[in-house]
Parts: structure tokens; sequence; C-alpha cells
């Protein structure tokens, strides 16, 4: 019988126990010869949860006893690091200076020891404070960079790639041999033979020319190499959708709520490719509202396991960059059979509201359909339709519009009533042409089609959440934690410096009416940044906890199965759930402990898309912005330093660095108390949120940064 994860750290966490080697555990627990493997491999899965650490002589220990801890490094451009832990419940992060770092690289999960805080007496350094309290990197456990992506440089007498990752900020050798046929300026992917240490850079071989650095076909692949997104299906995927019924059969039709003569339309933005979700509205005799909201029944296709199934688990998400996507699911599922497409039979698993004329909630149900969608929309000809419509129109698509704006107008104020927070962050949408420059940049603005399609997606999620919480099902949830009583205090303290006035940020109702009443000020985007930051960030999670902003007791995310994995697995356990499979304790509780890992992981490959996402858009800008450099912008001072301003040019939502030294005119000093330079000699003052106008004079592609000067 195999020996379980718990039995091992309740013996190595134990006050009683004497740290073993692997063969003494196994012997321990008498584990025979054909589970040596597995047990091994037990061991290894818990060092890299931080439950257990190897000390001198191979030997197992409990890392509060040893003085160690399990963490991932998350690397400074300046040379330092932070090392964050990987065990649940350890909040504190661990400064690591440079001397500290060993071999170790952004990223890597390692076993730090814990800086000792009693003072050293023999010999000791005098190098402050912080050198006391910094730990020390011991142990390697994982590698993240066995492949970096950067620029080669050749120069006479050396060779090196400078890494496009700023947090990787040591140049990596690569010997003169070692360079297959590129050229200096090439877009490489370099494998790491030697890891630094603490005096020598880590050195490398160039595996593969991505092309000339610059190129717009070169920036997207070595962001997508950077992220390590994966980009291409195998042949085992693809064949496996070879075999998918490309239209339904009557008998499926037979067993579902056939809505096809139902007036039913999608609302997506101009370049959507997967259509998820669906809406259709009328009123019954009473003058109810009748909603229905109809998402792509995915897991009617992928099933438990298969090979796709396990790809998209992987992926975790759909990755969206500018005139590109990476979908989480092959094109015959994503842009075909499973995409809402105007005009086909499609399957659908419905959410079916109920709601009085003022908007309350009467009842809501969940059933598995089929719909053919009668007319696709986009936002922008939607919010047209009922800006340049009578409301007396007999289009029934114009009524349909008019109804909806009606209901989600109700239901936003219901949900702004009851506490939640709408921060006003608007986008900017990048659309790059043939060439892959950029052709156009339009601020996305919130319109009432945005609400529409908001209101009632939020509506079936809570509405699914909650149906599988009183039913109490395994499920992923969407959570939005309290947030941080010293952050929120951080944040009103700067709300007062910079704005003069006092809130409480503890009362989400006067919060809000605050971000209402600044929301055409220059400075509203950097404030409801600021807010943003000192809330925690949502997150996957198997716990039924509550979603902060949104003010929801239960919330999920269900309405988009086909770019978002967690969504699926929703759709899976509702389907377990309507066949009866998922009535035993057994089945919900092995369902349990299968997602508490993937609602982690789905959470991993969300921030990383985001963060791909921005590096890319962040890259065009400035590549774009090299071509327009004597061009003078709007810039809103969004932070003040000793070395001088932070500014955001609205325009495109980029931020620079206008340097001190650039500002000649005075001699200014920082008033840290108000926000402010103020000029000594003249008196000229430079505030947090003063609209200033601003020239390029330096761009550093290699740390995606640009320096501005005033005009």
């Amino acid at each position: 019988m195999m020996i379980d994860a718990e039995k091992i750290i309740k013996l190595i966490c134990g006050r009683k126990y004497i740290p073993m080697n692997a063969s003494e555990l196994a012997e321990h627990f008498k584990t025979d010869d054909s589970e040596s493997e597995q047990f091994r491999t037990l061991l290894r899965e818990l060092e890299l949860k931080g439950e257990i650490v190897r000390i001198k002589k191979e030997q197992y220990a409990n890392p509060k006893k040893a003085n160690l801890l399990v963490g991932k490094l998350d690397a400074n451009q300046r040379g330092f690091g932070f090392v964050v832990p990987v065990k649940e419940g350890i909040s504190d992060d661990i400064y690591v200076d440079a001397e500290g770092l060993g071999s170790a690289m952004h990223g890597d999960i390692v076993v730090v020891r814990l800086p000792s805080t009693k003072k050293k007496k023999k010999g000791g350094r005098k190098k402050g404070e912080r050198e006391r309290n910094a730990g020390r990197i011991i142990d390697v456990l994982h590698r993240e960079n066995e492949t970096v992506v950067g620029t080669l440089k050749k120069s006479r007498h050396l060779n090196y790639v400078a890494p496009d990752n700023s947090k990787l900020p040591r140049d990596i050798y690569v010997s003169m041999e070692d360079t297959k046929d590129s050229e200096h300026g090439d877009k490489v992917i370099v494998k790491i033979d030697q890891w630094p240490t603490r005096h020598l850079n880590a050195e490398g071989t160039v595996i593969e020319i991505l092309g000339k650095d610059g190129e717009p076909a070169v920036d997207i692949k070595s962001i997508i190499y950077q992220f390590k997104l994966p980009f291409k299906f195998d042949k085992n995927i693809l064949a496996e959708t070879q075999d998918l019924p490309l239209s339904i059969s009557p008998d499926e039709i037979s067993t579902r709520l056939d809505l096809r003569d139902e007036l039913i339309i999608t609302i997506d933005p101009e370049d959507a490719k997967d259509f998820d979700d669906a809406i259709s509205l009328k009123k019954d005799k009473k003058g109810n509202w009748l909603l229905g909201v109809h998402v792509a029944d995915v897991s009617y296709y992928v099933k438990q396991d298969s090979a796709v199934d396990v790809e998209a688990r992987k992926r975790g998400t759909s990755v969206y960059l500018p005139g590109t996507v990476i979908p989480m699911l092959p094109e015959v599922l994503s842009n075909g059979i499973c995409s809402l497409k105007e005009g086909e039979d499609r399957l659908t698993k419905g959410v079916f509201f109920t709601y009085a004329p003022d908007g309350r909630l009467l009842r809501s149900e969940i059933k598995h359909s089929v719909i053919n969608v009668r007319k696709r929309l986009t936002y922008h000809n939607a919010t047209k339709i009922l800006m340049e419509s009578d409301e007396n129109d007999t289009n029934p698509v114009t009524n349909l519009l008019f109804e909806a704006s009606k209901l989600a107008k109700l239901l936003y104020k219901k949900r702004m009533e009851e506490g939640a927070l709408e921060l006003n962050l608007p986008e900017i949408n990048i659309r790059v042409g043939e060439d892959g420059k950029i052709d156009t940049i339009e601020k996305v603005k919130r319109d009432i089609s945005h609400i529409i399609i908001e209101e009632f997606m939020i509506a079936a999620n809570q509405a699914v959440a909650t149906f599988m919480h009183q039913n109490s099902l395994p499920s992923i949830n969407r959570s939005h934690p309290e947030p941080d009583e010293d952050e929120m205090l951080d944040f009103a303290e700067f709300i007062f410096n910079c704005k003069n006035k006092r809130i409480d940020p503890f009362d989400k109702k006067r919060l809000q009416s605050f971000l209402d009443e600044i929301s055409d000020h220059p400075e509203s985007y950097i404030i409801n940044l600021m807010l943003l930051r000192s809330l925690k960030k949502a997150e996957y999670s198997t716990a039924h906890t509550s979603h902060f902003a949104l003010g929801l007791e239960h919330y999920a995310h269900y309405t988009s199965p086909i770019r978002r994995y967690p969504d699926l697995i929703v759709h899976r356990l509702l389907d377990l759930f309507f066949k009866g499979q998922l009535k035993s304790k057994q089945a919900k509780a092995s369902w349990n402990e299968k997602i508490t890992g993937w609602a982690k992981h789905c959470s991993t490959t969300e921030k990383r898309a985001e963060e791909a996402e921005r590096e890319i858009i962040k890259l065009k800008l400035l590549r774009h912005l090299e071509q327009h450099a004597d061009k003078v912008m709007d810039g809103v001072i969004t932070g003040i330093q000793e070395y001088g301003l932070f500014v955001q040019i609205d325009e495109f939502q980029l931020d620079g660095l206008v340097h001190i030294r650039t500002l000649t005119d005075d001699f200014y000093k920082l008033d840290q108390k108000k926000l402010s330079l103020i000029g000594t000699k003249r008196g000229r003052v430079y505030n947090f949120g003063d609209v200033i106008k601003v020239k390029i004079t330096k761009i550093d592609l290699l740390k995606r940064e640009v320096d501005f000067v005033i005009v």
C-alpha cells in the first residue's frame, strides 16, 4: 500500500523525529521495491511544496526546525531579490541581497536560509541592519530558466546575450563557436550550460535564432518564448479533434430545451473570434423580465482527461496578443463547433432568470439547451442602435436592446447599492496592420452595450456559484479577499496628501462616490490604479469565499468556457451533478482534491497571460513612438521622487520619467508630504495630477523604459 503525504509530513515535523534519508524513510514506512520510485517522487513533491527540506547527508527535515524556507525567487533588476514562500499560510517574503543569490535566477524554486536576527559578536559584518536580515539561498530545487530569450551582442573578444526579461539583469556569455550562425543584434534563444555564481555570469549556447531584433513578428515570437506560452498543438491533440461531430444529432436535440426559434443575439468586440455567450430577453404577462444567458456547452465536446482537455488545463487560458491569439482550445472548437456563430445551431447551457419589474431576482435555473443566434452585434453597433433608434422601433433586435439596457441599469444600480466597487480603468486597444506595426490605438470606452453584457454575465456567474454552493458541490470559485487594513490606510493617506481630502477607505459606498467625483479629473486613472494596487488580487480558489469588489457572497467564472479552463471545470461539474454522479461523499472529495491544484495553476497561467499581454503592448507602443519622437504629448504627473517626475501619457497609458536634471529652470526640492516638487528660487511647483506637455528623449527597448522632457 502506498504511503500518503500526510503521514510523511507528520513524521518529519514530529517532535521526536531524528533526520533520515530517503532509504531510511522508505524502510520506516515499510515500502517495497515496486513503490520505491513513487515514494521518492512524493518526497520531491513535498520538497517543492515547502513541507519538508533536505539538509546535509541528504537527510529530510522540518523546514522550521532547520531555519529554512522553500519559495519562488522574485528577482529585481538591481541585483537583489525576494523569496516568496510556496507553502500556504506563510505570508512574509524573505529579502536576499546579491551576495546571497548564489546560482539562483528569477523564477527559480529555491531553499533559503532564514536570516538570524541575533547579532554576531565575533568579526560581525558592519553592513547595516539589512545585511543581518537578508536570507541566503542554499539550494535550487527547480530551474525556471533552462532557456532564455535575448539579443545577441558580439564584440571582438566576447559574445553575450542580453536577456529580454529585465528580472534577469546579468548577461549570459556565449563562447565564440556556440553562436550558431547568429549575427550581432539577432533575437536568439540561449540554453544555459553553466549557472551564474556571485562573481561569474551564466554561460550558454545559442539553440535558436528568432530573427532580427525589432521586426514585429520577432517581437511576438520572443514574448511567446520569454513567457513560455505553449503556442502549437501537438499532432495527437489535433487528431483527437478530427472525430468531433460537426453537426448536432437529432437525438441530442431531443434531450435539450430547443430554443432555435427564439430571438437570441451576441454582442462582442469587433475583432472577436470566439463567441462564448449569447443573450435573450422578453417579458411575461405579469411584466416580469425573462432573461436567458446562453453559454457554449464546451464540456459536451471536451471530455475529461482527453488529450484536448489535458492541453487546455496546461494552458489555463487563451492569450490575446495584438494581431494574434494563442487559443486554449484548437481552432476546430474555439472558432468552430463551440463558437456561438450567427445562423448556426449550437449546444449551450442556459441560465434562465425571472426578474420583477423593479429588477428583483425572483428565480433562476440552469438547463441544457440548443440555440441558433439570430444576430451578431459588436459593442459599437449595439450602442449605435441604442443611441440612434426610437424606443418604439418595431425591429425586434432594437426592442431587445432597449429592454436589455433598462434591465442592465437596474441590476447595476442594485449592485452598487449593495456595496460593489466599480473601478474606472479604461483600457487601450491596439490594432496592428499586415506588417505587424500599429495601425490604430483607441481607448475602449465602457458604454451601455458593455454594461448590458457585463451585468448579464455577472448575474449568470453569480447564479451558478450560488447553485453550486446550495448543492454543496465542489467548485472553482473566483475569490477576491478583503484588502489588508494597512494597504487601505496607506491609500487614504495618499489621497489626503495629494487631494487634501479625508476618505474612509473601509466604507465602500463613500469610496465609490469619491471615485465618481474624480472621474473627469486627469488623475482619475492613476488614483483608480492606486486603489486597485491596494486591493488584493482576485484568484481562483476551491474555498467558498466572497468577492470583495463585486460585493457578492458567491461568485464563479462560468460564461467563458472556450477561453478559460476554470469555466470549463464548472460546466463539467454541473454535467456530473445533473447526471447524478456527484452524490457520494467520495466523488465530491476526489473532485475537490483534483481541482484545488488546478485552481492554483489557473491563477498562475492567468497572471502569465496578463504579463505577456502587457509586455507586448508596451513593446509595440515603444516601437511606434520611436517613429514619432518629436510628438508633443499631454501627460499626467503620477508620481514624484527626488530624482524626478513619473508621467503617464494619457493617450497611450504609457509611463515614463522626467529626470530632475532636465528641469534646468530652477533648483527643485521634494515635498514628500504634499507629493510635489518645489522650485526654491522661482517657486514653480509640480504636483501629483498636474497635466504637463512632454516629448520623448530616450527609449530603452531592452528595459522597456522611456524618458521624457517637459516642453
